[in-house]
């Protein structure tokens, strides 16, 4: 049987859990907004010992086939060695890979000798933070949570995440 103060403490815990990724949320969008893609701070606890690192990276660069068709006939004319002909013509998802990798790395829809590759897309996905723990700042960050010094600091970020009925919808 499962003691009810354990059952409860996991039910707690899940709840804040999910209303601390909303806090976490919460930050993040702020510096998302005050943050350029590149800028980085160290975060420095009350006395002085760097507790991590935060920064904004720009957003991935990412490809993608947007027109199966169009992409298929452009692999079928230019490198026909590389489609499959089943029921159905398809281009080998090996081959597929290696297309979109040269195209993210160009930062355009062109193939390695430069061509326009037809029905791909290449964008640049949102800025995100990027957050690093120091080496060992766990206890110092402890520490100072213990004490007090970090109560101000959590509270603008942390409140409205755990107060009742906010679940960041």
């Amino acid at each position: 049987m499962i003691a009810n103060d354990v059952a409860l403490a996991e039910v707690v815990l899940k709840v804040m859990t999910e209303r601390l990724k909303q806090a976490k949320a919460n930050a993040d969008a702020e510096i998302r907004t005050t943050a350029l893609p590149g800028d980085r701070t160290n975060a420095v606890l009350p006395d002085g010992t760097v507790a991590g690192s935060v920064g904004q990276a720009k957003g991935r660069t990412s490809a993608r086939v947007t027109d199966r068709e169009k992409f298929a006939a452009w692999v079928e004319e230019t490198y026909p060695s590389e489609v499959e002909t089943v029921t159905t013509t398809a281009v080998r998802p090996a081959f597929e890979k290696a297309v979109l990798d040269v195209c993210k790395k160009a930062g355009h829809p062109v193939d390695v000798n430069g061509f326009e590759v037809p029905g791909i897309e290449v964008g640049q996905g949102e800025p995100y933070t990027m957050t690093k723990v120091a080496d060992g700042a766990e206890d110092a960050i402890a520490a100072a949570y213990q004490s007090g010094q970090l109560t101000q600091m959590l509270e603008r970020f942390t409140r409205s995440a755990i107060e009742a009925g906010e679940r960041g919808e």
